[in-house]
């Protein structure tokens, strides 16, 4: 073989050394290639693969219900259909926008952007009504869908609107209630998947997946609908009589610090909520501090029976009117002469109370109002709450300490001064105020229950009852509040009328903040009552303000709770004599037997459940049963036996058993 000839076969050789080389090389790096993918890029690789088969959509969870006291709907939640698209399986964007447009009640234009938007899922609406959903099913559109989601809805509109508060479209809680329980109220969010085929086509998910949305716990307020309705209704009428800027209404049970009404002016409607104004939402009650004026005169009063340096029979000389202290001047409406500690609260004279507290010192006037909670948050279970204000009394000149014996130079919230005048109604034992009474979940179970709880003793008993007695006179003839008579009813309150501060001028001449705040029946307190105008027009005592308002809502309440205003005290105390004989002696509880009477049509007996078996007898047997107090039934209304009324049971609680 020639050398040209051997030189050419190496190189062959070579040559397929070369190629079988560069081949192996080749198929060991895909090897390692593959071996890389399947391995250790596996899980980011079917993460992707996975996105552009499947698509995950987030449903907002099911909020629970909202009652008042009576087991009426509040706050409820609707379930409602949206309308998504996957605008890359829309095949064309324009023709769909326009067969779109008409029933979703958008433009054709902002439609057509939405369906060839880049992203892989959009909301062309959320929440449409039945009829348009099914209009949008029956255009079978490639690539847009329906969907199951709950809407919040307000059955009431405004009622309680400040209480309540309300939630947004992701079905979280905004404002109120709805924001400061919404752990409780907001169900387990679900995220539904929904698979494409090859061509980009949905693989419909089940109605059954679509709509199985976790619900949140139920809540059953201390409010009353009707109470609460009345009380909205009285503070209306007063701010539109009166031409005034706001008002406040709170009704409280000061037994069981029950808040049974809470209303607030200016108010708004929770369904349409971003039609109003952001500072229509907040619950003036509970957020808003005011001088509280001559209302404060209570607590110098109860200040002065505790400290034992006022006698009942001193007088005070209240110089006809006109007091200078201090480099100022102190007046009263009418020149008085001499006046007792009673009669002082009874004229609400301006001297009087300023000598009153004079002769305690700052210092124990200062230990009486913080006993009374004056600068100290309530606890109530509503968001917002406001502590209120009361400076060190190191820093009262005379002429301080004067203007806080009548309301002045200090600032409280509504609900302070309510949660105070009920520690005097209720014998000198202070409750905290609350709002939420029980938790239920979902199959309406209870969960939790909020018994009734007592801060302090403010006073004593005797105290008390003098207090009362001192009250009691405001409303008597010759007294600021007789226009907040309740028929034959005693009435105990007080009247007020504080000058508003203009920032950087000192007390405005002709703005005023009116109240009258009381209880009653002053012999056996059911309810404690506060209206509040905020700059009447033209008039602007607090007891012709606000007193015939304080009438109308506490006639209103008292007949809810089953007490008339012609009932004679003999009447009342009968009836208390019976209640007390019921709550001696226990009665045996059969909760299985009045479940069966329930079943049967039959008015079930109800004495000596407890609270919780109440709640669970009105879930499973669908019977509408009012409550009044807490503890065990002491007390039904109609009597066991009977045909069940469709207007439900009334029934009395009390904690003489040990509790529910």
């Amino acid at each position: 073989m020639s050398k040209k000839a051997t030189d050419f076969t190496r190189w062959l050789r070579v040559r397929a050394v070369i190629i079988a080389v560069t081949f192996g090389l080749v198929f060991a790096a895909l090897c390692a290639r593959a071996v890389w993918l399947q391995v250790f890029e596996q899980e980011k690789l079917s993460s992707i693969a996975d996105g552009e088969i499947s698509l995950l959509i987030e449903v907002p969870p099911r909020r629970g219900i909202i009652f008042d006291r009576n087991h009426e709907e509040l706050a409820v939640s609707l379930d409602t259909v949206s309308v998504y698209a996957h605008p890359k399986a829309v095949k064309n964007p324009a023709q769909a926008a326009a067969a779109l447009a008409k029933p979703l009640g958008e433009s054709r234009r902002a439609l057509q952007r939405m369906l060839t938007d880049k992203r892989s899922f959009v909301w062309l609406k959320r929440r449409i009504d039945p009829e348009k959903a099914e209009q949008i099913n029956e255009l079978k559109i490639k690539g847009v869908g329906l969907i199951h989601e709950p809407r919040r809805f307000y059955p009431n509109g405004g009622l309680a609107c400040h209480v309540l508060g309300f939630a947004g479209l992701d079905a979280k809680g905004l404002e109120g209630l709805e924001r400061g329980q919404d752990k409780l109220l907001r169900g387990e969010g679900q995220r539904l998947t929904t698979y494409r085929d090859a061509l980009g086509r949905r693989i419909q998910m089940t109605g059954e997946v679509e709509t199985s949305l976790t619900e949140g716990n139920h809540i059953i307020l201390t409010l009353d609908k009707h109470i609460q309705y009345a009380a909205e209704k009285a503070l209306a009428n007063t701010v539109e009589k009166y031409k005034a800027k706001a008002g406040q209404v709170i009704v409280m049970s000061p037994q069981t610090g029950e808040i049974l009404a809470m209303a607030s002016l200016p108010t708004f409607n929770p369904n349409v909520f971003g039609k109003s104004k952001r500072n229509t939402y907040r619950n003036r009650a509970v957020t808003d501090m005011y001088e509280p004026g001559s209302t404060f005169k209570v607590f110098v009063a109860a200040a002065a029976l505790a400290s034992h340096k006022v006698s009942l029979d001193q007088k005070f000389d209240c110089e006809h009117g006109s007091w200078r202290l201090g480099g100022r001047t102190i007046h009263d409406t009418h020149e008085y002469d001499e006046l007792t500690l009673a009669e002082i609260v009874k004229y609400s004279s301006n001297i009087g109370a300023a000598k009153v507290a004079q002769a305690m010192g700052p210092q124990v006037l200062y230990n009486a109002l913080t006993i009374f909670g004056f600068g100290s948050r309530t606890g109530v279970d509503l968001p917002g709450e406001a502590r209120g204000i009361l400076r060190a009394p190191e820093s009262w000149r005379p002429v301080e300490m004067a203007n806080i014996a009548f309301g002045q130079g200090v600032s409280v919230t509504p609900l302070q001064l309510v949660q105070a005048v009920a520690a005097v109604a209720n014998g000198g034992v202070m409750m905290r105020p609350h709002m939420v009474k029980a938790v239920l979940d979902s199959q309406s179970r209870v969960v939790r229950e909020n018994e009734p709880e007592a801060v302090r003793r403010v006073m004593s008993a005797r105290e008390a009852r003098i207090l009362v007695d001192m009250l009691q006179a405001v409303t008597a003839e010759g007294g600021t509040g007789t226009l907040a008579r309740i028929g034959s009813l005693p009435v105990a309150g007080k009247t007020g009328t504080a000058q508003k501060v203009e920032p950087g001028k000192g007390y405005s001449h002709d703005e005023y903040m009116s109240s009258f705040i009381g209880f009653v029946p002053a012999d056996d307190p059911k309810i404690v009552t506060l209206v509040l105008i905020d700059t009447p027009y033209r008039q602007h005592y607090g007891g012709v303000v606000a007193g015939p308002a304080f009438a109308e809502i506490s006639r209103v309440a008292l007949r809810e709770l089953g007490v008339h205003e012609f009932q004679s005290p003999a009447v009342r105390m009968a009836a208390r004599e019976a209640e007390n004989t019921a709550t001696s002696a226990p009665a045996k509880a059969d909760f299985s037997q009045a479940k069966a009477s329930a079943d049967q049509g039959l008015t079930p007996d109800l004495k000596g459940l407890t609270l919780r078996q109440i709640m669970r007898l009105s879930a499973d047997g669908g019977i509408k049963i009012k409550t009044q107090g807490w503890g065990r039934v002491v007390w039904q209304q109609p009597l066991p036996g009977g045909k069940l009324p469709g207007s439900g049971l009334s029934v009395r609680l009390s904690p003489a058993h040990g509790g529910a």
